[in-house]
């Protein structure tokens, strides 16, 4: 297993030191799938290392990541009538939202699981056993160490029916030769998998598997973006020579010396043309004018990978005061929103372990990302004021504000009628008793 950890190893660090800017011949065996990448139709690599450098991706990672961090996640109780009771004390509502080690941060911990789901289709953490981690003794679960899908090097079913994991050492620590393949059983390792499942249903297959000619042609977009600016932003042209070269190396190095002179820090520079030859400039193409709206095709196409609206990212063409705030609502609903699931429901069926009665579930709170502006907030808590279902301890959860300490507080009777019903009551009986002095005085005078 040492031997075979170390050529994996050694790959990996291959595919490293690969220049993908360079001219590539489809033949060479450097581009087939062993390195965990993939020769496409538009003629570069697609893998988890060049995707993850478009622009694009970056964005749907930190604006997914980001707003994931957020969310306050805790363990509920279900109660009589669907009512819910939050549990923060719960040892997976403290790992989720307090400490999920003794070193990753809670924003860290859900963020990162959460981009590897959604990129890897597949994030995995390490059970601590209690004592390891910060989990009390009784339950069985000390902590969760998030393991990066990239060094899970195999999964096997084994003569006892589970599957084990084998994970290489992080790569930035290859060096330690000490350091060995590690190997988890099923029920010692929390793995998350998501949409679509390989025919094994083992693993989720990559985004960038499934999706490989969008990535592709975002990269050579950009790539071809980045020689276009690297030659000054225009295109080559045709040298005229009215005589011939001495053999093929002085012609060569006449063109070497020319290109040389005329890109880079040199694009601007006066050059001389000897021996009569004659530099004519090629005119820029309609293809090559709108480069910045193929580049703009081309991430939006990765942005619908994930649902992910295009004005997080600083699109803006298709975006009006108007329209922003729905494209925000879209964002949590279509591409947060089934995220988040994911993980509730595998935390639900992984970690929670005292749920016998099947009256627990983790959920994650959307609310804050939901609140729309200042008077629409107050216009929706004044509707659940008057129609009796929120009390102003309610709104003030909401807002983060202290509570009310008077019994009033969580009364969920309408402020502008709970007291219409006394005065009128009080009112009534008023009349009712001027009505009776009146018959006593009419019976008085009538006797007299």
């Amino acid at each position: 297993m040492g031997f075979l950890s170390g050529i994996g190893n050694a790959l990996r660090m291959m595919a490293d030191t690969i220049d993908v800017t360079a001219p590539r011949d489809q033949w060479d065996p450097q581009y087939w799938g062993a390195l965990g990448g993939g020769f496409s139709t538009a003629g570069v690599v697609v893998n988890d290392r060049t995707v993850s450098q478009l622009g694009a991706v970056q964005s749907v990672r930190y604006g997914m990541s980001s707003s994931l961090s957020t969310l306050p996640v805790s363990v509920y109780r279900k109660g009589p009538k669907g009512s819910r009771t939050a549990l923060p004390d719960h040892p997976l509502t403290r790992l989720l939202s307090a400490r999920p080690n003794r070193i990753t941060k809670p924003g860290e911990f859900v963020s990162e699981i959460g981009w590897h789901l959604s990129y890897y289709r597949n994030a995995f953490a390490r059970i601590l056993p209690p004592g390891d981690g910060l989990g009390p003794e009784p339950y069985g679960l000390g902590g969760l160490d998030i393991l990066h899908p990239r060094r899970l090097a195999q999964i096997e079913r084994r003569y006892d029916g589970r599957l084990y994991y084998t994970f290489n050492p992080p790569a930035t620590i290859v060096q330690n030769a000490s350091l060995a393949p590690e190997t988890y059983r099923e029920d010692e390792l929390w793995h998350l998998r998501g949409n679509p499942l390989r025919e094994d249903g083992l693993l989720g297959e990559p985004v960038w598997e499934t999706a490989r000619n969008v990535f592709a042609r975002a990269i050579a977009v950009h790539d071809y973006g980045d020689i276009w600016f690297a030659n000054y932003g225009g295109t080559g042209g045709i040298i005229e020579h009215p005589g011939t070269f001495k053999d093929k190396d002085a012609e060569r190095d006449f063109l070497d010396t020319w290109r040389r002179n005329g890109t880079g820090r040199n694009r601007h520079r006066d050059r001389l043309l000897k021996y009569g030859a004659k530099y004519t400039q090629l005119k820029v193409t309609n293809s090559e004018a709108q480069l910045l709206e193929t580049e703009d095709a081309a991430d939006t196409a990765v942005f619908g990978l994930w649902s992910y609206p295009p004005h997080r990212a600083g699109r803006l063409k298709r975006s009006t005061n108007n329209n922003i705030e729905q494209q925000s609502l879209d964002f949590v609903i279509y591409c947060l929103a089934p995220l988040a699931i994911a993980i509730e429901q595998a935390a639900e069926g992984d970690l929670l372990l005292d749920n016998d009665n099947n009256d627990l579930f983790v959920e994650f709170n959307f609310a804050g990302l939901l609140r729309g502006d200042l008077k629409t907030r107050y216009a929706a808590y004044l509707m659940g004021r008057q129609g009796e279902w929120l009390s102003a301890n309610d709104i003030l959860r909401f807002e983060n504000m202290p509570l009310r300490t008077d019994p009033g507080g969580d009364d969920y009777k309408n402020p502008l009628t709970k007291d219409s019903g006394a005065a009128a009551g009080d009112t009534g009986a008023g009349d009712q008793q001027g009505n009776g002095n009146n018959d006593s005085s009419t019976e008085d005078s009538n006797d007299g």
